[in-house]
């Protein structure tokens, strides 16, 4: 072999080198880029709906443009359902989006032991922890269900995980500072203590019956499953399943919430406001007080300024008290939304409880004569 020829072959495997550490590091670049675009899209997707929840806390204005109808019954009956369900998605995209996410993140990042440890049925503690963390999600029934799905798949016990789920809703830091500034401090005291005490009766009682000990098992087998595939995964394919998590979280439960909102578009447009106040009064207006929060579904918050226009045409304050209790733990829109992910059994039990600790509330609340 001649000089020349072995210049040429060493020449070739030069640029041969050249050329591959290149290319090996635009793969490599490509490779980080993919890595991070994994990691920050979950990320950003997560706190854009979190600061759709806090900024209007902040400064008194909503993040997006909200589009608020007039009178519901002065529009032709084929658009009142529109125009509710356009309305609801200006003001809850951010929350549910939040929600979906936080559902994923809670259902990959969670072990399995972690969440037995504490929010297992086996321990009555597990139940006054879930009733002390719920509070601090100021969401409504329906964005409150896709973290309680995903504390579910994470391998929650079905008691603390329905403590949970109904005692956020019912007595949240934001919801209660409404209640004592707009109504009053003793009905928002009482508010607190009635639905803390409530949601762990209704826990407890939800995973005695048998098909919410099947529900629990059918997640928890679910989550030992996803657990053992998840410890194999990189760190951004984690936070890539949290969108995966909550896509299939939303397809299992966005139809079911649009639907409940769509019928609750009707009752909310034609329900008699001023025939039902006068009849929220003593002991026949507690008991109606707590059933009709069921058909009567009011965003979070929301809730307290539409109690305070009935109080003002006559509602009695233990009335009221149960229809703060019952409308945000048993809602048409977000029993049919968790009815997805526990099935009917288990909500209508929760639901039908729900009502009855509203109207215990109530009543209590009446036979002590506190006064607003």
């Amino acid at each position: 072999m001649n000089v020349s020829k072995i210049f040429e072959i060493t020449k070739f495997i030069y640029f041969f080198s050249i050329t591959f550490q290149k290319n090996l590091k635009n793969f490599k670049v490509k490779m980080m880029a993919k890595k991070w675009i994994k990691i920050v899209v979950p990320t950003a997707l997560l706190l854009l709906g979190l600061a759709t929840i806090v900024y209007p806390k902040i400064t008194g204005e909503p993040l997006t443009p909200v589009y608020k109808y007039h009178e519901l019954k002065e529009y032709p009956v084929w658009e009142i359902p529109i125009v509710y369900v356009f309305s609801y998605a200006t003001r809850a995209w951010g929350p549910l989006l939040f929600a979906f996410m936080l559902g994923g993140f809670f259902s990959t990042f969670i072990s399995k032991e972690k969440m037995m440890a504490y929010f297992s049925s086996k321990s009555k503690r597990n139940y006054f922890i879930g009733a002390g963390l719920a509070p601090v999600f100021t969401v409504c029934s329906c964005a409150m269900i896709p973290i309680f799905a995903g504390i579910m798949m994470a391998g929650a016990g079905i008691g603390p995980a329905i403590t949970f789920l109904l005692m956020a809703p019912a007595a949240n830091i934001m919801a209660i500072i409404f209640t004592s500034e707009i109504i009053s401090w003793k009905l928002a005291l009482a508010r607190i203590v009635f639905s803390f005490i409530g949601a762990i009766i209704i826990g407890m009682i939800v995973v005695k019956t048998p098909w919410g000990k099947r529900i629990e098992e059918k997640y928890m087998e679910m989550a030992g499953k996803r657990q053992a595939k998840i410890r194999e995964m990189r760190i951004e394919d984690k936070f890539w399943e949290t969108m995966h998590v909550a896509g299939n979280l939303a397809r299992r439960v966005i139809p079911y919430l649009a639907l409940g909102v769509f019928f609750v578009s009707f009752i909310e447009a034609y329900m008699p406001k001023d025939i039902v106040a006068k009849w929220l009064t003593g002991v026949h207006g507690v008991f109606l007080g707590g059933a009709i929060g069921v058909p009567t579904y009011t965003p979070t918050l929301v809730e307290v300024f539409f109690t305070k226009a009935l109080i003002n045409l006559g509602m009695s304050p233990s009335a009221a008290l149960a229809f703060l209790i019952g409308a945000p733990m048993a809602s048409i829109p977000s029993m049919l939304g968790v009815s997805r992910v526990v099935g009917w059994k288990v909500v209508l039990t929760y639901a039908i409880l729900a009502i009855i600790v509203a109207i215990i509330s109530g009543l209590i609340y009446l036979s002590l004569g506190v006064r607003l």
